[in-house]
């Protein structure tokens, strides 16, 4: 028998005691707006806190300096690599003559070139320990929770908390009768509670496992945010155009 192909627009309301579906197992979905990233920052090395470039609530781009540690002893080590590298390269320069006409053994060679490139190397190193005194921002994000202040030591526990709000994720659980009608690409209409706007999602995420209790499966939304207007923790509810089978 030929599969009959309809479009039929199911509307699921995705409120805890609405009863918009077919059945009363519908009113068990549920949709809320959530950050599409949570991040703990924390530090690569130990240290002193120097400073703190954002507060609770701030908005940070990907790069942004979050928090500084003090690094004067890294800073010194840098300098110190330099001034050798400096006079690896002033040492070679004085010794071109003498290796452009052959006149240097290839011990005395490979020893100013080998100085030269390891000068080099120990500053790559001291730049890094440098720089790992420095706390860079890893995403857009909202800052929602800061632990330090400067003055205070830091260790491996996560200074900053931050979320990505740009997209916002929609976490929505269907039946297990519309399995196969929901894919990855799906455009879905989000309306916020207590808004009359309603927004254009698109379904990333589609569970391969059924839960065999509640015969139910998961489905994430993905919802752009430009500019973060939508605050995560909003009640939203769903309209599919999902295909039945006949």
């Amino acid at each position: 028998m030929n599969k009959v192909f309809q479009m039929l627009p199911l509307q699921l309301f995705l409120w805890a005691g609405s009863a918009t579906a077919q059945t009363p197992d519908d009113m068990q979905l549920s949709c809320l707006l959530e950050p599409s990233r949570e991040i703990k920052v924390s530090s690569h090395v130990s240290g002193i806190v120097s400073a703190v470039n954002t507060e609770r609530g701030s908005q940070v781009n990907k790069g942004q300096v979050l928090v500084k540690l003090e690094s004067g002893l890294e800073q010194a080590a840098l300098d110190s690599v330099k001034a050798r590298a400096e006079f690896s390269s002033r040492k070679l320069e004085r010794n071109k003559d003498l290796l452009r006409k052959g006149l240097l053994s290839d011990f005395e060679q490979d020893e100013l070139l080998t100085d030269k490139q390891l000068a080099q190397l120990a500053i790559k190193e001291a730049e890094a320990r440098l720089k790992q005194r420095t706390i860079y921002s890893p995403a857009d994000a909202i800052v929602v929770k800061r632990s330090v202040s400067i003055g205070e030591y830091v260790g491996t526990e996560p200074v900053l908390e931050l979320v990505s709000l740009n997209p916002l994720h929609a976490e929505i659980v269907l039946r297990a009768e519309h399995y196969g009608q929901v894919q990855p690409g799906t455009p879905v209409s989000v309306a916020i509670g207590g808004q009359e706007d309603v927004f254009q999602g698109t379904v990333k995420i589609v569970d391969k496992v059924i839960d065999a209790a509640s015969g139910t499966y998961g489905v994430r939304v993905e919802l752009p945010n430009p500019d973060s207007k939508l605050p995560a923790g909003l009640k939203c509810r769903a309209i599919f155009e999902l295909t039945s089978v006949q």
